[in-house]
């Protein structure tokens, strides 16, 4: 950074997580890996070649269009106004940065078509990304907006009590993204595949970061307890259905109590499940308020993914394991 004090924020936008699902669809497909995997699965219709020419536009620089970035620099917007944002835009300002920023633009015929007529592309855009909310994000929206306003305050700490620069550092985020940008506007975001992605609003540069437990959107809960491991549920064989139930609700911060109602089984027996993982190194632990949250830490995220997103060999199920609980 060029300034020791440069303007840091924290900004949510409902507009790039909708853009952070649909880059995650563009490259993965409905397989996604996990804690992706149930949300691509029950998401990927409502991904349009529209939607996914945007994605693989961004996609080399990790630029976001500026016309995507309505409403970032506020504390918070609704996807609504951002989407009239979309279809607000000058017509000569995409035309100019999308020859300016993406010279590979014209070779996609949707992109073309785009910089010939923004005006009416544009409209159309918003209403894909209008419907891909509902289809794909509004359905899970509580548990959506209770993370990102978690992770907003669990930021907003580093941020009052460290500065900007703590902040930057802790977010991991790439000079290149950040050196030399004195006004600055960090977006957390639960669907990301590794991508920081970033654009230029308003004076002000715009980076995501991968909000803690990033990707995760889950399947609406079942309220009969644990789920049934079936033969690839490697988590489930080696921890048991209940506990490797728990694992799975980790991939955010949560509370015993708000875990306990998702999975439909006792605040004792989950209590006990947190106990155990906290322990054994997997899990963390920290105060927001007066709630005390728990997530899966570096391991637990590591060791969750290794599980789960890799089918086991002939024979894996492993007899012996069968009826651990």
């Amino acid at each position: 950074m060029n300034r020791q004090a440069p303007d840091v924020r924290l900004a949510l936008c409902e507009l790039w997580q909708a853009f952070g699902g649909i880059a995650l669809l563009s490259r993965y497909g409905p397989d996604a890996p996990w804690p992706h995997s149930a949300w691509a699965r029950e998401a990927y219709g409502a991904l349009t070649p529209r939607l996914r020419a945007v994605a693989a536009l961004a996609r080399p620089r990790g630029r976001i269009p500026s016309f995507l970035t309505a409403g970032v620099t506020s504390r918070r917007s609704s996807i609504a106004g951002e989407l009239d944002g979309i279809a607000r835009t000058a017509p000569g300002l995409v035309r100019d940065e999308l020859a300016r920023e993406y010279p590979r633009a014209f070779a996609d015929p949707l992109i073309a078509a785009l910089i010939r007529d923004p005006e009416s592309q544009l409209r159309y855009l918003a209403v894909e990304f209008a419907h891909f909310w509902r289809a794909a994000i509004e359905p899970r929206g509580v548990g959506l907006a209770r993370s990102l306003e978690e992770e907003i305050l669990f930021r907003s700490r580093t941020l009052a009590m460290s500065g900007g620069v703590a902040l930057l550092h802790e977010l991991g985020l790439p000079r290149e993204r950040t050196d030399g940008a004195d006004r600055l506007t960090a977006v957390p975001m639960l669907l990301a595949d590794g991508t920081h992605w970033w654009s230029v609003a308003e004076g002000r540069t715009v980076v995501s970061f991968a909000a803690r437990g990033a990707g995760l959107l889950r399947a609406e809960p079942k309220r009969d307890g644990a789920d049934r491991p079936q033969r690839a549920d490697r988590l489930a064989i080696l921890l048991g259905r209940g506990r490797a139930s728990v694992v799975r609700e980790l991939a955010v911060p949560i509370t015993t109590s708000a875990l306990a109602d998702h999975l439909g089984l006792a605040a004792s027996t989950v209590s006990q499940h947190l106990s155990a993982l906290v322990s054994a190194g997997v899990v963390q632990r920290h105060r927001a308020g007066t709630r005390v949250l728990y997530e899966l830490n570096r391991e637990g995220m590591a060791l969750a993914e290794c599980l789960m997103n890799r089918q086991p060999a002939d024979g894996a199920e492993l007899a012996h394991g069968r009826g651990v609980r």
